[in-house]
């Protein structure tokens, strides 16, 4: 595991013999108020780190120690480290390769020393599926409690909730409950294939039915179909000639609605608003992981970035990434409503059909 700082090309931090890494997860894992790293090797084993602003020496800034090593069922594909409950705390929620979604929560084993931390993870929820599970996410309720969105085959996703089961005092101590799943099919998914895998994310900020909303879903699937959602109801869907794999959310234009950041193994990146207006950018290699959110280039100044991690080993951040407006327009677009531009580009080689010069 490498952590990368600033602008610097060189990790800052790194830790080796992890196994083979499945997942990272950055969060409050601890619910002390203060970030660690969850790391999930294939083979079950979760590493937590501690990440400290202290100067380190370079031989522990190169070797990494978790302070917190525990087993877990093997195979896990994805992680989310979110408050499911409303409860204030944050549980971790993990979807494995067999089809299971399960949920854990920190506890630590000695509550009268606040500078002791040991603890261990314990589970709470398990959840078995009838499809592969893509991706998990959230997405916010009227009750203050989130459901939690699991991608299923074929553009399909599972939604459900987590609460505190009362007695009948009232006492909310006598455990967590899981509601009933439920299955949206949605009506484009009645015409793909059930082996094609799917990405969901949830809490999408925009406007529904001209109100403010931010509950609306994304999702993606890897045959080049995307869908805006809004509960079972599909609000759009785009399709593409690329293998979809990797999903994004980003304010591109900084106007409060959130632009849809999709990226295809080929390199293909489409950002598209929530009126269906799209600008595609070809990234020149082959994708094996992307992400897109803010990074801070220099202390204090996080910036909008899309981050691709190629086969080769290497790792591109494009930073400050804005878009005045959507849709794009052609320069020539631009010069036409500037007619004393316009009136100086005789005196350029400009090919006006092609935008060439």
């Amino acid at each position: 595991m490498a952590i990368f700082k600033g602008d610097a090309s060189e990790a800052w931090l790194e830790a080796h013999d992890l196994g083979m890494i499945m997942v990272l997860v950055v969060g409050d894992i601890l619910n002390e108020g203060k970030n660690s790293i969850i790391c999930i090797s294939g083979e079950g084993f979760c590493h937590i780190f501690e990440i400290t602003n202290e100067s380190l020496l370079e031989s522990e800034r190169k070797n990494l120690q978790p302070f917190h090593t525990q087993k877990l069922p093997a195979n896990t594909k994805v992680a989310l480290l979110a408050d499911v409950d409303n409860d204030g705390e944050l549980e971790l929620v993990l979807g494995l390769t067999d089809h299971v979604l399960r949920t854990y929560r920190w506890v630590r084993l000695n509550n009268q020393n606040p500078n002791d931390f040991s603890g261990k993870l314990v589970g709470l929820h398990k959840l078995e599926l009838g499809d592969q599970i893509g991706s998990i996410s959230l997405n916010p309720s009227g009750d203050g409690t989130p459901y939690i969105l699991v991608a299923q085959a074929a553009g399909t996703y599972i939604s459900f909730q987590c609460c505190d089961v009362q007695d009948e005092d009232g006492d909310s101590s006598v455990g967590l409950k899981m509601t009933t799943p439920v299955h949206h099919p949605l009506a484009s998914s009645r015409m793909r294939s059930r082996i094609v895998t799917s990405e969901i994310l949830g809490g999408l900020h925009g406007t529904y039915n001209g109100e403010p909303c931010d509950s609306l879903i994304v999702v993606a699937t890897l045959d080049g179909t995307l869908m805006l959602v809004h509960e079972d109801e599909t609000l759009w869907s785009f399709q593409v000639d690329h293998q979809l794999f990797s999903i994004a959310k980003l304010d591109l234009n900084d106007d409060g609605e959130e632009e849809v950041i999709a990226c295809a193994w080929d390199g293909q990146t489409y950002m598209v608003n929530q009126r269906k207006q799209s600008v595609r950018f070809q990234f020149e290699h082959s994708v094996s992981a992307f992400a897109a959110g803010k990074y801070g280039v220099s202390p204090g100044n996080n910036m909008p970035a899309l981050v691709y991690v190629t086969y080769n080993n290497r790792i591109y951040v494009y930073y400050d990434i804005m878009l005045p407006s959507f849709p794009i327009h052609s320069f020539l677009e631009k010069t036409e409503q500037h007619p004393e531009i316009s009136a100086l580009l005789p005196q350029f080689p400009i090919d006006k059909h092609g935008d060439k010069i």
